[in-house]
């Protein structure tokens, strides 16, 4: 149980690092993989948002705009997802050795 916390912790610590080295147009090319898209070729309120946010973490905002503008309400909610699912890790890693 131990080991899959620590695991844990290092996924959430390397996965926004991984997306800071990343260049901001990775996503950028490439299908949709939309099932709206795919299916109804219709594009819904989420298409383009995966892009957007990469651009908004590298501070392109105009191309972050371009792609889908709800990315600037999403990346508060997923940095603050992030912080508590963070923050409740090493919590319960800092319990499991208090009682080791």
């Amino acid at each position: 149980m131990k080991l899959i916390q620590y695991i844990k912790l290092i996924l959430l610590i390397l996965i926004p690092i991984t997306l800071l080295i990343l260049p901001a147009n990775f996503f950028d090319n490439g299908k949709s993989v939309c099932l709206s898209v795919m299916l109804l070729d219709i594009e819904c309120y989420g298409c383009g948002i995966t892009r957007a946010i990469m651009h908004l973490i590298h501070f392109d905002l105009e191309e972050a705009l371009y792609y889908n503008i709800l990315s600037f309400i999403v990346l508060p909610i997923l940095i603050y997802t992030w912080q508590d699912l963070l923050r409740g890790t090493i919590k319960r890693l800092k319990l499991m050795e208090k009682f080791m």
